[in-house]
């Protein structure tokens, strides 16, 4: 039967000892010193080693994961050394426990089978499934990745450990160890032709590792130069570049033993790690202004916010991570993180077949799915996987480095590898993480949420892109602008962005209907009064309906058909529907305020000359300095009304209708250019809004009309409405302007990780 109908798993019925994956890096040194020492015995003698002089003693998960991998060492060396060649049958009547609880290990099963097939036997799957009935169906979907180079063992033979510190080796001169173990040993080295350092990789040549690696090219993953050969040997030499700081797991480890987490436990983790390479030290490359005295949840914004860059540009690339943790992130002497070792767990084919290989601690950082992908049993499959199982993983990552400890409690390893696995794809599926101390500081909220998000276990509910998380993590840098998002999702900001279209005529018409009425009031006090005739109030009262009657509709008009395209832009992103042209509704939300405006100076520019020619026709004249005083009045009222609704729907702009654009992209290099022309008009804008009133004040005043009762009332009304209109605009002018700045600082952000996700 198959597993997805599968009930539940309680990890704490199972009845062996469990192993807490809080002691795996510990645990995995452990593994690697036993087969280190079985290696060596081979190595040194002609007879096969009795493998039970080499297990540990008590019996339990560890045990058998050292068993298993002990008995592919054996199989592999007695094949070489045409020793007897035991099948696993006999491995199991020596080792009862290693078929318990769940069968014979699937993994080992198709170990037996690639070493008999590499040295020429003929084998077929019918012969593994009659021997091994209850893993048929897991050997059957083995078998079909089956290649000549694959395998499940986690050692790569002792051919790499011959090589210590001063050795040359082809082109490279070993300088210090970096690591080494039965997995392969690391150098710094030396490059003589090229005359540089370089981190050197030296295995046994099987994989595509390095044509993985050349693809990627990103400021936040470590540089693969290339490879080569060590002729007959069957060694291949791997350089990439030196990064000096050490890495994540270093970082996290330190904090959780010090007992604090701050820019200064960065530093002297990094110092420390540059002090033991000699390289270079601390003192003569400090951290980067990013990171250095930052509080702990910014520095950590900074960090994933790298790491989510050099995720997206790989999947771009068509290449996911699967094994991202703290000890795959290295960093840089100032504290830059870079992303190592893409795909290069034992086989990136056979991904799930031996959950031994990211015994070092990754099972801990995996997806429910990925977790699921590595049980040989599931209809799960590693090709299944996509990128939102790597930003699951530096979800947990990330988690940890700024709460030091991993989300889901003290998981542990018990009955069996499979039995583990999907128990703990249960408790990502049932548990929702808690920090032992909430985060206090504003930035630490929102990274808190951020990270959630990330750990959803369903995959809709994630981040789909680690570039929407990149993007996330960087405004959490700037809480302004995190602020900002907020607020445009309630209150009346969220009404505005729901329906922009009344907004948008509330905030552009509003003032002009204010200034209009007390222009009607103005003009019919300070000219038409004055003018001969009894019926001129009803002559003027129909001008300025029927003027009235055709601008105020136009301006609707116009300004909607400016506007639909980021209406129907901000409908679709509201809607989670994909945009038409993105580019265009921003541009058009930019820039509503400038055109509301130019279109109602534009429209009472008209209508000064309008009111006194139908006047002048419909009255049978006017004098030429009613002429003047009806477009100054018009004038002057025009520019007062055109300033507010520049504000206002500036202020609409960028506190309601941008932000739900931002979740759909970021802000591009257009944006920036007319966030700054924005920016500038709010100053013009201002002087409109402080200059005009005086202007009118200073030409009534020089007209002479101070004794006239009307034109006195035009006076109070001015300087006062100046005064307190001008007193706001400055208000909102300075807030909209710090809101301008803090985007232009993420538009910063975003053009750095869009230009490294491009390079």
């Amino acid at each position: 039967m198959g597993l997805q109908g599968r009930p539940k798993i309680n990890i704490d019925d199972q009845p062996t000892i469990p192993l807490k994956l809080e002691d795996a890096g510990a645990s995995w040194d452990a593994l690697a010193g036993f087969m280190e020492r079985f290696l060596e015995q081979w190595e040194a003698d002609s007879l096969p080693p009795r493998l039970v002089d080499y297990l540990p003693p008590e019996h339990g998960v560890f045990r058998r994961m050292v068993l298993i991998e002990l008995i592919k060492i054996d199989m592999e060396y007695r094949r070489q050394r045409n020793c007897d060649f035991l099948r696993l049958e006999d491995y199991h009547e020596r080792f009862p426990e290693l078929s318990r609880p769940d069968g014979m290990p699937t993994d080992l099963i198709f170990e037996e089978y690639h070493v008999r097939k590499t040295s020429g036997e003929q084998v077929d799957l019918h012969e593994y499934g009659n021997r091994f009935p209850g893993q048929a169906d897991a050997i059957v979907r083995l078998f079909k990745l089956d290649s000549e180079t694959m395998t499940t063992s986690l050692s790569d033979g002792r051919a790499h450990a011959k090589f210590v510190t001063g050795d040359r080796v082809g082109d490279f001169y070993l300088m210090s160890a970096l690591g080494a173990g039965a997995f392969g040993s690391v150098f710094l080295a030396r490059q003589e032709t090229m005359q540089r350092l370089v981190a050197l990789k030296i295995s046994m040549d099987r994989g595509t590792e390095a044509q993985t690696l050349a693809q990627l090219d990103h400021p936040n993953i470590v540089r693969v130069y290339d490879q080569c050969r060590l002729p007959g040997e069957n060694l291949r030499l791997l350089y990439m570049q030196f990064v000096a700081g050490g890495t994540l797991h270093g970082v996290i480890r330190d904090g959780n033993q010090k007992q604090r987490r701050d820019a200064s436990l960065l530093a002297e983790t990094i110092a420390e790690t540059l002090d033991k390479t000699g390289v270079v030290t601390a003192q003569n490359v400090p951290l980067k202004s990013e990171l250095a005295e930052r509080p702990w949840s910014e520095i950590t914004c900074r960090i994933g916010m790298e790491l989510a860059s050099a995720l997206h540009y790989a999947h771009l690339q068509g290449i996911l991570h699967r094994d991202v943790k703290p000890a795959n992130v290295l960093l840089e002497a100032n504290g830059t993180a870079k992303l190592a070792d893409f795909n290069i767990s034992f086989s990136s084919q056979l991904e799930g077949t031996s959950p031994a290989a990211y015994f070092g601690g990754s099972l801990a950082y995996m997806s429910p799915e990925q977790l699921e992908a590595c049980h040989p049993e599931h209809h799960r499959q590693a090709s299944d996987l996509d990128g939102r199982s790597d930003v699951f993983s530096l979800g947990v990552l990330l988690w940890e480095l700024m709460f030091g400890e991993r989300p889901f409690g003290d998981e542990a390893i018990v009955g069996s590898w499979y039995t583990s696995l999907l128990g703990m794809a249960d408790i990502r599926r049932d548990q929702t993480p808690q920090p032992k101390q909430m985060p206090t500081d504003d930035v630490g909220r929102r990274l808190l949420a951020i990270l959630r998000r990330c750990l959803q276990p369903e995959l809709r509910d994630r981040y789909q892109t680690a570039d929407h998380l990149a993007r996330d993590l960087g405004l959490c840098l700037e809480p302004r602008v995190a602020r900002l998002q907020d607020r445009s999702k309630r209150g009346l900001l969220a009404l505005a962005s729901r329906h922009p279209l009344l907004a948008t005529t509330i905030a552009g018409i509003g003032p002009n209907a204010i200034a209009g009425f007390f222009n009607f009031v103005y003009n019919d006090q300070a000219i038409i009064r004055k003018l001969e005739g009894t019926h001129s109030y009803d002559v003027f009262w129909n001008v300025q309906f029927v003027i009235n009657s055709i601008a105020f509709p136009l301006a609707i008009i116009l300004g909607g058909f400016y506007i639909w395209p980021f209406v129907k832009g901000l409908r679709h992103v509201l809607n989670q529907e994909p945009p038409t042209d993105l580019q265009l509704a921003r541009r058009r939300a930019f820039r509503i305020g400038r055109f509301i405006s130019y279109l109602g100076i534009a429209e009472w520019t008209i209508a000064g000359i309008a009111y006194p020619v139908a006047l002048h026709l419909i009255l049978g004249g006017l004098e030429r300095q009613w002429y003047a005083h009806f477009l100054g009045s018009l004038l002057i009222c025009g520019m007062i009304a055109a300033a507010y609704p520049f504000f206002f729907l500036s202020t609409l702009a960028i506190r309601a209708f941008i932000p739900p654009l931002l979740e759909a992209e970021p802000l591009s290099g257009s944006d920036v250019r007319e966030l700054r022309w924005m920016a500038k008009h709010m100053d013009w804008f201002l002087y409109l809004a402080g200059g005009v009133p005086a202007a009118g004040v200073m030409l009534l005043l020089s007209a002479g009309h101070v004794d006239d009762p009307h034109s006195s009332l035009a006076l109070k009304v001015l300087s006062a409405a100046g005064a307190i209109g001008f007193g706001f605009a400055l208000s909102l002018s300075r807030s909209v302007h710090a809101d301008i700045e803090a985007l232009l600082k993420t538009a910063d952000l975003f053009a750095d990780t869009r230009d490294s996700s491009r390079s």
